[in-house]
């Protein structure tokens, strides 16, 4: 089992290897205490070395969970392939006086109860078809196809309900859009060679990094008739694009509880 803290400046530690060894933890409870900041867990760990090295190790420590206590951002803890967003608020420390060991309680909050494991699949331009017939969608949509195995994709999603996403769609294009399930996800821009743009459902924002270093907010320029913010369904994934352009597509599958 994989147990780490990563700071927001992508430090991490290791709660289960020397010199940091969880003692006790739940970590696959959802039973979180909920307060005022969000909700609170303790962890308790050992933690060793011989006088010097012990206090380089704790020392590191500190600097780890002081980044985000300090500034007031998160982290992330890890447990196997599942992530939540949160930080090591405070710690209180037991037994060290002989400077070879000590017991640390460590009081994590997490602004919410979501753990996310993160999937990416990536989908490539696609430049040759292999069959005559196409896909039409005269009424629903202003998005016809030039043939059936041109820009289509299928993605099987093995999760509870449906998810929050990022999408990076990579130029040089026209007006992209994606339909997933026939929902249309559609910027009105042209991208050139070495642009993208990535639209983001948690943040419900459409950004435009152009080739010169500079970023447009496309808020204003996105399809109105489907929400682009529209969370992606869990289940058989209908996927139809194009094919003139790449896109890469990240779900954040959520779960009450870390993943086994």
């Amino acid at each position: 089992m994989i147990a780490c803290y990563e700071n927001s400046k992508g430090e991490i530690l290791n709660l289960t290897k020397a010199p940091f060894r969880t003692v006790e933890a739940d970590w696959f409870d959802s039973d979180w205490e909920e307060s005022d900041s969000g909700y609170e867990k303790t962890v308790n760990i050992d933690v060793f070395g011989k006088r010097a090295e012990f206090a380089q190790n704790m020392e590191y420590l500190y600097s780890v969970i002081a980044v985000d206590a300090e500034e007031g951002t998160y982290g992330r803890l890890y447990v196997n392939d599942t992530f939540l967003r949160c930080r090591i608020q405070s710690s209180t420390k037991d037994s060290w006086k002989g400077y070879v060991y000590a017991e640390v309680e460590l009081t994590f909050i997490a602004p919410e109860l979501s753990w996310v494991t993160e999937v990416t699949r990536q989908f490539s331009p696609q430049s040759e078809a292999s069959g005559p017939s196409g896909l039409d969608f005269p009424y629903d949509h202003p998005f016809d196809f030039a043939d059936e195995d041109l820009g289509v994709a299928t993605w099987e999603i093995d999760h509870v309900r449906s998810s929050e996403f990022q999408m990076i769609m990579y130029g040089p294009c026209t007006n992209p859009y994606v339909l997933i399930n026939n929902h249309a996800y559609a910027v009105y821009t042209d991208l050139e060679d070495g642009e993208y743009l990535i639209i983001d459902s948690r943040s419900s924002t459409v950004y435009k990094y152009l080739s010169n270093g500079t970023v447009e907010n496309l808020f204003h320029d996105r399809r109105l008739a489907d929400s682009v913010f529209e969370p992606i369904p869990s289940g058989l994934l209908r996927i139809n694009w194009s094919g003139a352009f790449g896109f890469d597509l990240t779900l954040y599958l959520e779960r009450r509880e870390a993943r086994w």
